[in-house]
């Protein structure tokens, strides 16, 4: 297991020996548990995080299902459709929580207003949790759309064509033949967005705090705030703890479905339409749909390039009008220290997960070490914050709090782990021949030489997420930095650009225009990538890229 052992050395450094550390903490200070919570209602606490969660994640992956089935129905403008779905991924989830706040302002934001609502709905403690839960599902859909379309994509033609054939309409064809055939990536779906729903710290904490009171307060919300806000790392760990083991159970239930060679987990149903009212049926739901996904964006852009006096206007101008650039070049001249640092710590981490995790899963795949991939999966499935204390321990005794070094160090845990599923799926099908003609040809430097040139496709998309995942990053650039890049050699500052972004929100009842101009400095380059590789894998350009099922 020669090439894997890198990718272990890192995997037990990063990842295993801190998650169990965080165990050894609450077990060294159990004498001091009951004083932990004494005025934090932990249940109260769980059941948010478990609600916030489960509700995300079954409406996430039900809408990214609904469109997945409208997308392949479309006869025409499947492209496009698949790109509009695919918008809001683009989007980090900082900047995301930042669009939504100035959406949800109520007669002012123009979601609220389109609802009739008055107020804004964040405030309140009967409508908080579910608010936050319509945020991220508005996050999660394009995800599970993914999967789903996939997974129907690949379904053999010949079934399709044969149920045309018989004169199955299409209704009665997608109820009883497609969703249960891909029943197991329905699941799938559905577990991967409860984990990452689990772990989700950006947006209750741009968005909440985790009130009114403790109405939204999330477990990972819980552990930042024990440990950073009020100095309690006892309390963080306990909290720490009670989620890593919460988070076992998914991540199990994962490892079952990726295991199973079952794909029907779906029961079958008859839905009987004529196939010109059920696509139209189609349509128009697609059509709401797709407006909920894309306005957003939309509306960030509008209020960064227009005159701040319309921002407060009833009923909220919702059409260009006194445009100007002002804010946007203003956050953009601000934002150059931030957008180093997340440049410089994404593509740097990107590049280390491909050198981690290749090897480890072109020799995973050959029957090598296969406990490596079950592991793999269960340490990304864990929270950030199940390994977030001993990390912050050891950074600040080695000195690399506050450098780039922490951020480049800490992320790999979960895109290595990522790119060693993702590599495996590939790498299984990899034909034997070329590993037979390097033995045959004594050809040295075979996983330079033969392998990584070969899996071009499948590493460019272990990239390219892996890009994606570093910019996004809220949680670690929090906890392990407190200042700007100030220029110096060697870098001093890690604050990243979506901490830039938070920072505007601190302005947000007086400058919509500079916190929409932040937001969109926050997104923009990352869209600009995303967009462009969500178009080819959808186009197909690449075969063998990412594979889940």
């Amino acid at each position: 297991m020669r090439y894997s052992i890198p990718y272990l050395v890192y995997i037990f450094g990063f990842g295993v020996i801190p998650f169990l550390y965080t165990f050894y903490i609450v077990g060294a200070n159990l004498d001091q548990l009951g004083k932990v919570f004494v005025l934090i209602p932990l249940g109260l606490v769980v059941y948010n995080t478990f609600a916030f969660s489960f509700l995300s994640a079954i409406a996430s992956t039900v809408i990214g299902s609904f469109l997945a089935m409208a997308v392949d129905v479309m006869s025409r403008g499947k492209r496009v459709a698949s790109l509009l779905a695919m918008l809001p991924y683009t989007i980090p989830f900082t900047s995301s929580a930042l669009i939504w706040a100035i959406s949800l302002y109520g007669h002012f934001g123009w979601f609220t207003f389109l609802l009739g609502i008055s107020y804004d709905p964040l405030y309140y403690k009967s409508t908080a949790l579910f608010t936050l839960v319509l945020v991220n599902v508005w996050t999660s859909v394009p995800l599970s759309f993914l999967i789903m379309l996939s997974a129907i994509r690949s379904l053999p033609p010949e079934v399709k064509e044969a149920s045309m054939v018989d004169g199955i309409p299409l209704s009665e064809y997608y109820s009883k033949v497609v969703f249960p055939a891909v029943g197991k990536a329905f699941w799938l779906s559905f577990v991967l967005q409860f984990v990452i729903s689990l772990g989700n710290f950006d947006l209750p904490y741009v968005l909440t705090q985790g009130g009114p009171g403790y109405s939204t307060t999330t477990l990972p919300l819980l552990v930042y705030d024990e440990m950073f806000e009020l100095g309690n790392f006892s309390g963080g760990a306990v909290a720490s703890a009670i989620l890593g083991v919460f988070a076992t159970i998914p991540s199990v239930i994962l490892l079952l479905l990726i295991r199973t060679k079952r794909n029907k987990l779906l029961p079958s149903f008859k839905l009987r339409l004529p196939d010109r009212a059920f696509k139209g049926l189609i349509y128009a739901l697609t059509a709401v749909l797709l407006f909920f996904l894309d306005f957003p964006v939309y509306w960030m852009f509008l209020v960064a390039f227009r005159e701040a006096y319309l921002d407060f206007s009833y009923p909220p101008i919702l059409l260009p009008k006194d445009l100007t650039s002002s804010y946007f070049l203003t956050a953009l001249s601000s934002s150059v220290p931030y957008m180093v640092t997340s440049v410089v710590v994404a593509s740097t981490a990107s590049v280390l997960t491909v050198l981690l995790s290749l090897p480890s899963a072109y020799e995973v795949s050959k029957g090598k070490g296969s406990w490596i991939l079950p592991l793999s999966i269960y340490l990304y499935s864990l929270p950030s914050a199940s390994f977030v204390l001993p990390l912050f321990m050891f950074f600040s005794s080695v000195n690399l709090l506050n450098t780039w070094w922490a951020l480049i160090l800490s992320t790999p845990i979960f895109t290595a782990t990522f790119g060693v599923w993702v590599l495996y799926n590939f790498f299984v099908d990899f034909p034997r021949a070329y590993d037979d003609a390097a033995e045959v040809f004594s050809i040295r430097r075979k996983m330079t030489r033969i392998i990584f040139p070969l899996s071009r496709p499948a590493t460019f998309s272990v990239l390219l997420l892996s890009f994606i995942f570093n910019w996004h990053l809220l949680f670690y650039p929090l906890v392990f930095s407190s200042t700007p890049y100030n220029y110096s050699f060697p870098p001093q500052g890690a604050q990243t650009v979506t901490i830039f972004a938070l920072e505007a929100l601190g302005n947000e009842s007086l400058n919509w225009g500079l916190l929409a101009s932040s937001a969109l400095v926050a997104a923009f380059p990352v869209m600009i990538l995303t967009l462009f590789a969500v178009d080819r894998v959808i186009k197909g350009s690449y075969k063998g890229g990412i594979k889940f099922v």
